[in-house]
């Protein structure tokens, strides 16, 4: 059991290297929000969790009340749309922690969300195969996935409401049938008739292998009418016709297709260790590993 997870997770190391871009998705395709900074979540999340300082991640956010069972993109349901596939939430945060930023396991606090900036219609990695469909939440770049948490459905279920009762979490006889894919990337594409922009496609299993499960021919939905069902809160509604404008150059050693996060300032002193994702187990870091204090709004410096 311990080859076969080491052996999977060298594999899916391999299909993470997603290669280099010269620069972030130029918007969100929704227009619904406007992220310019990672101090954009603190005030709407803090609703419906806490902050919190993790280990050398700096200040993450947890949800609060779920489940002991609960793990990310388990509670809503998949829509194919002109961006790919796009995870369509029933929680009411999910229009920030499934379209930006990373999860990740810690074995202290469980599930945690990492701020990033860049919008996609979902930041996950697949496993296809066997009759079933998996995904996985992608981590940093900087983590190293031991084993990460796949969950599957059967096929012919992928397009229903899904909860955690209707999950099978990490099966090794299902992971053994299926194969990892990886197919996020940066594309320009003119949606809904509008001007061309760089956007993030997921296509993940594509539509073949859903639409042979179903029996019948599966409509592609538009991804900005698809995301304005999940709207962000008022405060953070942009005005019709307006976008916000990303950094056109990622900055040096960022440029890689997968959530960016605006990095907070390093504070003086030996640079933290880089973390290790161990399975399940989650973070491995420096002396303040496993520590965590419940932040408010973020201090000066904190956000750029």
């Amino acid at each position: 059991m311990k080859t076969l997870l080491n052996a999977f997770a060298v594999a899916l190391a391999g299909s993470l290297n997603f290669g280099t871009f010269s620069a972030l998705a130029d918007l969100e395709v929704s227009g619904s929000a406007r992220i310019g900074a990672t101090a954009d979540f603190h005030a709407p999340l803090s609703a419906h969790g806490a902050w919190i300082e993790v280990g050398s991640y700096g200040p993450c956010w947890r949800p609060a009340s779920v489940a002991v069972e609960w793990s990310p993109y388990s509670y809503g349901h998949w829509v194919w749309t002109d961006c790919g596939w796009y995870w369509a939430s029933d929680e009411p945060w999910g229009w920030a922690c499934y379209h930006y930023g990373y999860w990740v396991y810690d074995p202290i606090h469980a599930w945690i969300w990492i701020p990033g900036i860049e919008w996609a219609p979902a930041w996950v990695s697949w496993r296809v195969g066997g009759g079933y469909i998996g995904w996985a939440p992608l981590a940093p770049v900087h983590v190293r996935v031991v084993s990460p948490r796949f969950v599957f459905v059967d096929v012919h279920r992928f397009r229903e409401p899904l909860r955690p009762s209707t999950l099978i979490v990490n099966n090794t006889t299902i992971i053994q049938k299926t194969t990892v894919i990886n197919n996020i990337k940066h594309e320009t594409r003119r949606l809904d008739g509008s001007g061309s922009q760089k956007v993030v496609i997921n296509e993940g299993p594509g539509m073949d292998v859903v639409q042979k499960a179903a029996g019948k021919k599966v409509e592609r939905a538009s991804i900005r009418e698809v995301a304005r069902q999940t709207p962000a809160p008022a405060g953070l509604t942009a005005k019709a016709g307006e976008s916000r404008e990303k950094p056109s150059v990622a900055p040096a050693g960022t440029e890689r297709v997968g959530p960016q996060p605006e990095q907070p300032p390093r504070p003086p002193g030996p640079a933290p260790k880089r973390g290790s994702f161990q399975g399940n187990g989650g973070l491995k870091g420096g002396k303040g590993e496993g520590k965590a204090r419940e932040q408010g709004l973020p201090g000066p410096g904190r956000d750029k």
